[in-house]
């Protein structure tokens, strides 16, 4: 039955104030609805309503107008215990912080004179220690709830703990109540007389954060999401390096200055687009991370910069229709060197890759090491459409996404999927039984055939032979005037606009595509 106040409920003889949280303030408060146990006694327990529904109230209302505001005023989470000093401090300059912002924006300050008689009432009863648990969590829980959830974890409410920040959170928030009366009247020379408010803050210890810990866990975040592995080969080296640096591993010591002091140590004994895209690429998203979770109170590397000249380009990035030629001439007619020692030769999976990856790179514009990880369960066909599934379960894929790219007809022609049908399960270009290392297998293969490659000398030594068919295949497209589009999707290139993003380029498309790029005239017999 319910009693004679809007929100107080009465349930197996007892008496209950209840008010429900709005949905958008849940996060903020911490709970879907406030409630109380007012006793056994109706007259008592309607007595005693209005303060606690006061303080729901307040707490909501309070709730709300740091909503409004965008939490411009709420501090960032500590991963460590606060002293009694620093809770209390904090909360007394966060709230009078809020509310001087709530009485910068016409219409958000709303008078709530009328219920502060009985929520002062109320938070002297919780400052006493003569609330019952029932009241003092509904007066003040709400402000445990915020400093235990900045603690990460959880402070139970039937415990002297909780009773103990309770009644301090109770004393500050009179001190604010009082501010706020103050400032209501136009007055805001008023000063804390609560011995706690005035007494000089206690040092923050800061915790040794180690610097294989932090990148260890921003690893364990892209790794989570499908991401991150070429990261973490790429960037672990840059970590070992800065620890000799520093001369030691604590990533809260390092200062801006021990950063400087690195670039210049750096500057001579690396290339500069080395030092700028990857050491200072990795130690920025690191720390930057670091900040953004807390575990690091700055960033000493935000100010890193180095500047890279731009390179010279003295031709096209490319290969030429004579290099193409050259290159795919002698993938076909490859042939291992001869040796009489098994334990050297050359293996049969990495004769394969110098044959058939150039082949394959210059009908579909894709990276090198895309095609050395691939699988023989990743060539498949689909409604008569042969096609290579680029898949992150193969390996590294630069957008983490994978993407179909149909097989030219000239590769079909050349004898790639017979080549393909005779191999067991598994990687296609590298032995099945590769221990997996610091460096990937796929990447190990790409690299021996883009240095067997440059080894030849015959294309101009500014073409990379790891990228130098991405250029080409993109040349040749625009050259036919091909869909662009669906050119990006076949190499993986992100959209360029919002409307891009609309709709799936199909296998069908792709196919049309690819088989439009003009044969590669090549007097050699297939790689068979």
């Amino acid at each position: 039955m319910a009693g004679r106040t809007k929100h107080l409920f009465e349930r197996n003889g007892r008496f209950i104030a209840r008010l429900v949280v709005p949905k958008h303030l849940r996060e903020i408060i911490g709970k879907r609805e406030f409630q109380a146990a007012l006793g056994g006694d109706r007259r008592s327990a309607e007595r005693r309503s209005y303060a606690v529904i006061a303080g729901f109230q307040d707490a909501i209302a309070r709730a709300q107008r740091q909503s409004e505001i965008s939490g411009r005023f709420a501090p960032a989470r500590a991963p460590r215990r606060f002293s009694d000093t620093e809770l209390a401090q904090s909360h007394y300059s966060e709230e009078l912080a809020i509310d001087d912002g709530i009485r910068n924006i016409e219409g958000l300050h709303v008078d709530i004179s009328w219920s502060r008689p009985g929520h002062r009432a109320a938070l002297r009863r919780v400052a006493s220690g003569s609330a019952s648990i029932e009241e003092a969590e509904a007066v003040i829980g709400w402000a445990v709830i915020k400093f235990a959830r900045r603690e990460n974890r959880e402070i139970l409410t039937d415990t002297p703990e909780w009773f103990a920040l309770a009644r301090t959170l109770a004393l500050v928030q009179l001190e604010i109540v009082s501010r706020e009366e103050e400032r209501d009247e136009g007055r805001y020379d008023g000063l804390p007389t609560l011995p706690i408010l005035t007494q000089a803050p206690d040092p923050i210890p800061v915790a040794p954060l180690k610097l294989d810990d932090l990148f260890a866990a921003y690893s364990r975040e892209l790794e989570a999401q499908g991401r991150g592995k070429e990261a973490v080969r790429r960037w672990k080296p840059v970590f070992v390096d800065l620890k000799k640096h520093l001369g030691h591993g604590d990533a809260s010591k390092i200062t801006p200055q021990n950063m400087q002091d690195w670039r210049d140590d750096l500057v001579g004994r690396l290339a500069p687009r080395t030092i700028a895209n990857v050491y200072f690429a990795a130690v920025k998203a690191v720390m930057r991370w670091g900040v953004e979770t807390e575990r690091l109170a700055s960033n000493p590397a935000s100010n890193l910069r180095f500047r890279v000249t731009k390179t010279q380009l003295p031709r096209e990035k490319g290969f030429n229709d004579v290099e193409a030629v050259s290159v795919l001439t002698a993938a076909a007619c490859y042939e291992p060197p001869l040796s009489s020692n098994a334990a050297t030769a050359e293996s049969l999976s990495m004769t394969a890759a110098k044959r058939w990856v150039p082949w394959l790179c210059a009908y579909s514009g894709a990276r090198v090491a895309e095609m050395t990880q691939l699988r023989k369960e990743d060539v498949r066909t689909n409604g008569g459409t042969a096609f290579l599934r680029l898949t992150p379960d193969s390996g590294s894929i630069k957008s983490g996404v994978y993407r179909d790219v149909p097989l030219h007809q000239h590769l079909i022609d050349r004898g790639f999927l017979e080549f393909v049908a005779r191999l067991d399960d598994g990687p296609i270009f590298y032995p099945h039984s590769t221990r997996s290392g610091v460096t990937p297998p796929a990447r190990m293969v790409a690299g021996r055939v883009g240095g067997w490659l440059r080894g030849l000398e015959i294309f101009a030594p500014s073409v990379q032979p790891s990228h130098g068919w991405r250029h080409r295949f993109k040349t040749v497209s625009l050259e036919l005037g091909l869909d662009q589009r669906i050119c990006d999707s076949i190499q993986g290139h992100a959209a360029r606009t919002a409307g891009e993003r609309y709709g799936d380029v199909s296998l069908r498309a792709k196919a049309r595509l690819i088989n439009a790029m003009p044969r590669y005239l090549v007097d050699a017999p297939s790689a068979l």
